[in-house]
């Protein structure tokens, strides 16, 4: 057996395009002693809170925070942003359905709104206030720029969350900044370090069976300062994350793309430079994994990602 990995724009091999994917997790929120007064319903804003250093009349935030949970500051101010959005937008909840009796933790019925509207609140109450870009359902809030608080306001049974909704305090302020040019797409899942493009693909015999072998490929990035980051230290090479990292699946969809003929997220398939079709081309995509394949017949083996980063494997079978 031979192995050998390359890594080129194979243009006449791969369709180069643009994978944006949407990772959706949960959000938060804390009690408050009081109602606030009645105000205009605030404008709302765009999806995602609204992002970019010119956001927020406080200032801009920085890329150079440390964040770590303390007491809040701004836990009232939160809580208060979600009673005014019931007063104003009582549709969004089912009022008669809490998660526990006199907790007022309704159930949202529109996610979207109801987390954009705390954010407009807190807008309209003077603080700067937007959805992070990692992960939307949190909600990022600052009254100077010395700090800013993360809150996750939805519990992920659908209901408001009041009591454990603040996370962390990031200090000096970690928003607003402009987005990073090379991040992936508005709640991908793949928070930072993002990975760079893949470099080359790993593939090997996974399994030897009486019909068909099954071939394996794992996403490489050639980048030592990346692989360190991401927990790979002292490696040249390393996955988009370790192994069980909750983030793997999204980082590996984020960066590899879709399959060229499946359209499933993992690489495209060839054998001697065709695609993967079935039995008579010697080799099959797995039905259920787009980055394993079926092999019958000996050849040279290629698993490319959608930009065009390959690896190859010879097996003789």
């Amino acid at each position: 057996m031979i192995l050998r990995y390359v890594s080129f724009r194979a243009a006449a091999l791969i369709g180069v395009g643009v994978l944006g994917v949407l990772a959706v997790s949960c959000g938060g929120g804390s009690p408050a002693s009081s109602t606030p007064p009645t105000t205009l319903p605030p404008p709302t804003p765009p999806p995602g809170g609204g992002v970019g250093a010119s956001s927020c009349p406080i200032g801009t935030g920085s890329n150079n925070t440390t964040c770590a949970g303390q007491s809040s500051t701004l836990v009232a101010e939160v809580d208060s942003a979600i009673d005014l959005l019931i007063q104003q937008k009582p549709e969004l909840f089912d009022l008669n359905d809490e998660a526990g009796a006199s907790t007022r933790q309704y159930r949202v019925l529109d996610t979207e709104a109801y987390l954009n509207g705390v954010v407009a609140n807190l807008r309209v109450a003077g603080l700067c206030a937007e959805r992070d870009w990692d992960n939307p359902e949190i909600i990022r809030v600052k009254s100077v720029n010395d700090f800013s608080e993360d809150f996750d306001v939805l519990l992920s049974s659908g209901y408001i969350r009041r009591s454990g909704a603040y996370r962390q305090t990031c200090t000096p302020a970690a928003f607003p900044t402009d987005p990073d040019p090379d991040a992936p797409p508005r709640g991908s899942g793949c928070g930072k370090p993002y990975p760079p493009p893949i470099s080359f693909f790993r593939v090997k015999v996974h399994i030897k069976g009486p019909d068909y072998w099954t071939l394996d490929s794992t996403p490489q990035i050639a980048d030592p300062e990346y692989c360190a980051a991401a927990g790979f230290v002292g490696r040249d090479s390393c996955p988009t994350r370790r192994e069980g990292d909750p983030e793997r699946e999204a980082c590996d969809t984020w960066r590899v793309g879709r399959a060229k003929d499946t359209g499933r997220v993992g690489p495209t398939w060839y054998r001697n430079e065709q695609l993967c079709t079935g039995p008579d081309s010697g080799c099959e995509n797995h039905p259920d994994n787009q980055f394993l394949l079926w092999m019958y017949s000996t050849g040279n083996y290629m698993a490319c990602s959608e930009n065009g980063s390959c690896g190859e494997l010879y097996v003789e079978r």
